[in-house]
């Protein structure tokens, strides 16, 4: 668990990193008013990242007028991937950008490049994107490099292309820790499953190898005799619990490394095993929200999409005024019952 005691920032530093002055700062956190909506949503945010990361403040790059971004992430789109995208224009929209955002079917690597290629000559600025791994994938964004357009993978990384910005989770320290809390929720034995997905992501791979090596290493009376692929679909996470539930009934506890956690849920519920089973997942969402609150859910391993956003979108603009991308790591967040947070998907 993750240790999130804030430090308190200086409202100079506050200022030089939202790129205001020290009055404003003080206008918003002292909550009078004159001071703009955007403005002082930028302002939190400001502070927020220097509380919690406990890093210097940086200049933002001036954003030059009408520049306009695409986004691109994996699609259909789930809860999670929705609070990203909106948290991706509200970061744009702050900084005084356009950001137009499309969701990608997540199999689909050939759709994912044609609408990378689409980038090289309608006057996008930066894209941004959830780049599966695959080599028309890589050339899409190689050729969109070569004309002087800033791509930044958000959520996954894409390695071995030079002055690539990234900004997400480390999902091998994710995948640990998503393995260290189901093996003590399972009091170190049993019969577990994990659940994973056919795309080709980087990012569900490392939490894979996370997730495993964890397990190994410290919970040897933890018995994963099962690995299903779920296309990432509720419908196809439904069909393989019931399934799943049927043919092993000591099942002891699930890890859903993807999406489709809806279908899970269900699952449990009709199984009658919902609450009885560990139930370890990723993404805090309004849906899972509710599971941990019924108890279908037992943990979820969060990465906050508003700071991903924030970054992502700090590094395109660090890119496209020539200057490396520095974005601050996300860390990884268990989220229990009793430390739920509000989140939504309406702005």
């Amino acid at each position: 668990m993750t240790d999130t005691t804030p430090t308190k920032p200086r409202i100079a530093d506050i200022a030089l990193h939202a790129g205001v002055g020290t009055a404003t700062v003080d206008r918003v956190l002292n909550e009078r008013p004159g001071v703009k909506p955007a403005t002082v949503a930028r302002v939190r945010a400001a502070a927020q990242w220097l509380a919690e990361s406990g890093a210097r403040p940086r200049l933002q790059p001036m954003a030059p007028p009408g520049l306009m971004l695409r986004a691109f992430l994996g699609g259909p789109p789930g809860f999670a991937n929705e609070i990203l995208m909106r948290d991706l224009r509200s970061a744009a929209r702050d900084l005084g950008l356009h950001l137009r955002g499309d969701f990608i079917r997540r199999t689909d690597s050939a759709a994912l490049a044609t609408a990378l290629c689409s980038c090289l000559d309608d006057g996008t600025a930066g894209v941004i994107v959830q780049a599966v791994e695959h080599p028309s994938v890589r050339d899409a964004v190689q050729r969109l490099q070569h004309k002087r357009i800033p791509v930044v993978t958000a959520l996954t990384t894409l390695p071995g292309i030079d002055g690539l910005g990234s900004v997400g989770l480390d999902n091998r320290s994710a995948g640990r820790a998503a393995g260290q809390m189901l093996g003590l929720l399972c009091h170190g034995e049993g019969e577990i499953a994990v659940f994973y997905t056919n795309s080709l992501y980087r990012s569900l791979e490392e939490r894979e190898g996370g997730f495993r090596s964890l397990l190994r290493e410290d919970f040897p009376g933890i018995a994963l005799v099962e690995s299903l692929s779920t296309f990432d679909t509720p419908e196809t996470c439904y069909r393989v619990t019931r399934e799943l539930l049927a043919r092993r009934p000591n099942l002891r506890g699930i890890c859903n490394l993807a999406a489709g956690n809806r279908g899970i849920e269900r699952a449990l519920i009709d199984a009658g095993r919902a609450g009885k089973l560990v139930y370890v997942a990723f993404n805090l969402t309004p849906l899972s929200r509710q599971a941990l609150i019924d108890g279908t859910m037992s943990a979820v391993v969060h990465q906050d999409m508003g700071r991903i956003a924030q970054a992502a979108v700090r590094a395109v603009l660090d890119l496209h005024s020539g200057q490396p991308p520095r974005p601050a790591p996300i860390p990884a967040e268990i989220i229990l019952r009793e430390n739920l947070r509000e989140i939504g998907v309406s702005d």
